[in-house]
């Protein structure tokens, strides 16, 4: 038995010495980088929507908070809550999934007391994620990767890539800042919010898909909601519009909280105000959000 744990700790010294040497490696040219690791990306603008957060919430300039995926980040613009007195911020990202959220919850209650409402997106598609793809996307784009909170998340993933990403990431931007990254054709908006200029969706088929939530995400939005009961802050869940909805009954873990029913919206169905079957295009975002940000205040008030 003590052999065997000599040969284990050998090899850990191994593996975390060949690790730093690849990386080191890695170092001599960016495409041996992306090759070994992975290519970082101005998709999203997670880059941007990340430093905004870190410095909008130096000076608590908000007090709602919204978490989710892409039909959040292209979805939620600020700006009709602040004019209705809730100044908000979108910190929602590629694929966030309530797994994502959970860490990015708690990350935001360290860095901004005065949150007390989040809204988070329950695009029903990611009911059954295991979280990953999001993580990668929050461990290799953006320049914080070394904060403790998205090393807990690729670790928390079980996927041993992720935790590989995280530690040579986290390593990398504390020395070397994210630079270079190509323009994209959406426009980021200080906030958070990703307008997107992308045309009208053409013809469109339907295909029915039944949501159901799984272990993993089941117990993060439940870590959630016993997050904020502890900490006083009001959470709602909102289903965000969709020309193609799921079919889905509503788990358990959501029932008692407050749910604004996207696909309520008016304009909820009309096609020019999409780019695809669930992402809205810049034009119908700004009007959803105006929508939005007054079912939110009525349920707060």
């Amino acid at each position: 038995m003590r052999q065997f744990g000599i040969d284990f700790a050998l090899f850990v010294l191994f593996a975390i010495g060949g690790l730093i040497c690849v990386g080191l490696t890695a170092q001599l040219h960016p495409k041996l980088e992306n090759r070994v690791f992975a290519k970082p990306s101005s998709y999203g603008h997670t880059y941007l929507r990340i430093s905004d957060f870190i410095e909008t919430s130096a000076t608590n300039d908000f007090d709602i908070l919204h978490l989710g995926s892409s039909t959040c980040y292209r979805g939620i613009d600020p700006a009709p809550f602040a004019t209705l007195g809730h100044p908000s911020f979108n910190l929602c990202s590629s694929s966030q999934s309530f797994f994502n959220s959970r860490y990015l919850l708690e990350w935001s209650q360290q860095l901004n007391s005065q949150i007390r409402t989040i809204t988070v997106d329950v695009y029903p598609a990611l009911w059954s994620s295991s979280g990953t793809e999001s993580c990668r996307d929050l461990t290799v784009n953006h320049n914080h990767t070394g904060q403790s909170i998205f090393q807990k998340m690729a670790w928390a993933t079980g996927d041993p890539f992720n935790a590989v990403l995280a530690a040579y990431f986290g390593v990398k931007r504390t020395f070397i800042p994210l630079t270079g990254l190509p323009e994209q054709q959406d426009e980021y908006n200080k906030g958070g919010f990703t307008f997107s200029k992308r045309n009208p969706i053409g013809a469109l088929t339907c295909d029915t898909l039944t949501a159901h939530l799984c272990a993993t995400q089941e117990r993060a939005l439940c870590s959630m909601k016993k997050s904020c009961e502890a900490q006083g802050i009001q959470l709602i869940l909102i289903n965000p519009p969709q020309l193609c909805e799921a079919r889905f009954e509503k788990p358990p873990v959501m029932q008692g909280i407050p749910w604004v029913e996207g696909n309520n919206w008016p304009l909820a169905k009309v096609d020019s105000l999409y780019y695809d079957d669930h992402h809205l295009r810049g034009v119908g975002a700004k009007l959803y959000s105006e929508w939005l940000a007054h079912q939110v205040n009525l349920l707060l008030n």
